[in-house]
């Protein structure tokens, strides 16, 4: 698959190329949200997001951090590298500005996201700003409902579960394994009430008890739809 991967990006390149238009094009390679590392509930270990905790729908780095692959030359320097943490709502008005275009005014009013031109111009500058996540559902791959922010080094999860809240210092930890949320009470504390009324200002969903809900049927997963009369 990344052999495959390789090849198809190779051709966009060189098609890029053979028609003069390599030198005036910005490309930015990404993906979806982290590996596959298990599904209904079981590890199955065909993918690994190792130094990064877990993996698709998980409300861990493994799980939220995807790959930022920026090309453009004459603007970016090969082999820069940015530490910046930036998201996928960043591109939309990254290439509005790149491109001179003003986009659907309606539609900008309720932009998230930030231009990133500043940081191909200037790598080692920051976005200030804080980071937000919210699923408030199940995943096949056994995880629950949960938030989270990030704010610099800091990134705060709270499961929408149990109301359990963890704290990682992801400059020192970045596979989120030493909990610090009863060691750094402030940090803790300011950045749940940050992500609390982050949610308040959006009107997000929260998750309700399932009356209904049956631990036993916890990773029963329906495979077929059932047979209807015709």
């Amino acid at each position: 698959m990344v052999m495959s991967l390789d090849i198809s990006v190779g051709r966009v390149i060189e098609s890029l190329e053979k028609n003069g238009l390599r030198e005036n094009t910005l490309i930015i390679f990404t993906s979806d949200n982290g590996g596959l590392t298990q599904r209904y509930g079981k590890r199955d270990f065909f993918t690994e997001n190792t130094p990064l905790r877990r993996g698709k729908g998980s409300a861990y780095e493994g799980g939220v951090r995807v790959p930022a692959i920026v090309s453009w030359p004459g603007i970016i320097d090969e082999g820069t590298r940015c530490d910046s943490p930036i998201m996928s709502i960043d591109y939309y008005p990254t290439l509005l500005e790149a491109t001179g275009i003003e986009g659907v005014a309606s539609h900008n009013e309720d932009l998230d996201g930030r231009s990133l031109l500043k940081l191909f111009n200037e790598p080692k500058q920051k976005i200030r700003r804080k980071l937000f996540w919210h699923y408030p559902h199940y995943h096949a791959g056994g995880d629950g409902p949960y938030s989270a922010v990030r704010s610099g080094r800091w990134r705060l999860i709270e499961f929408h579960e149990t109301g359990k809240v963890e704290l990682y210092d992801l400059s020192k930890d970045i596979g989120e394994t030493y909990d610090r949320s009863d060691f750094n009470l402030k940090t803790r504390d300011q950045l749940k009430l940050a992500l609390k009324k982050w949610r308040n200002s959006i009107g997000a969903q929260m998750p309700n008890k399932n009356p209904d809900f049956d631990p036993l049927r916890e990773y029963e997963v329906v495979r077929k739809r059932p047979q209807q009369d015709t």
